[in-house]
């Protein structure tokens, strides 16, 4: 069976969250694909390469078949709340904040990439609350929201206990619905 790029992405995003960009290696990610390690550097031609690809598959998930109706834009941003707090709790990482940690200086198009993810997860956010808020005041909702829902998946992670991010998702929708609500 051939290997095709997006298994290739989904698998290196899995070794990733796994074990993070330096514990991650082109051998190990060979061997989970069936690949030899020189034709998937015909592919890829670093581990570098790979972290921009990861990301952008996250991101699609993350923001697919969402209503672009503005009217039910608390829909949209509940589901993308939802689908990141599933994310972060069934792999008990975040797969952007795991490489934020991890990409050193010596990748800087690694590290480009891992800002370039947070930024558009946040601005993702931030274009569904538009609807019902100023771009000032949505751009910053949805950094907080993000802040707490990574810091929910450090206390799943630390504590396996997945309680921090049902309530964080929780007081997140209902903050949002309270926006709906206001005049």
């Amino acid at each position: 069976m051939k290997t095709t790029l997006d298994q290739i992405v989904v698998e290196a995003r899995e070794l990733f969250r796994e074990r993070g960009y330096a514990g991650a290696s082109m051998q190990d990610l060979a061997e989970r694909v069936g690949l030899k390690k020189a034709s998937l550097y015909t592919r890829f031609p670093s581990k570098e390469a790979l972290v921009e690809p990861v990301l952008a598959l996250t991101l699609e998930e993350t923001f697919a078949d969402l209503d672009d109706d503005a009217n039910d834009w608390l829909g949209s941003y509940e589901a993308v709340l939802k689908r990141i707090a599933a994310a972060l709790t069934d792999r008990a990482r975040c797969v952007g904040l795991h490489l934020a940690y991890g990409v050193q200086a010596d990748a800087p198009d690694a590290l480009s990439a891992v800002r370039k993810y947070f930024a558009a997860l946040r601005d993702g956010l931030a274009a569904i609350l538009k609807h019902p808020l100023s771009t000032k005041r949505a751009t910053t909702v949805a950094t907080d929201a993000l802040v707490r829902l990574e810091g929910a998946t450090l206390w799943t992670v630390i504590a396996n206990d997945p309680q921090p991010m049902q309530r964080a998702l929780k007081a997140l929708i209902a903050e949002a619905r309270a926006l709906n609500a206001s005049p």
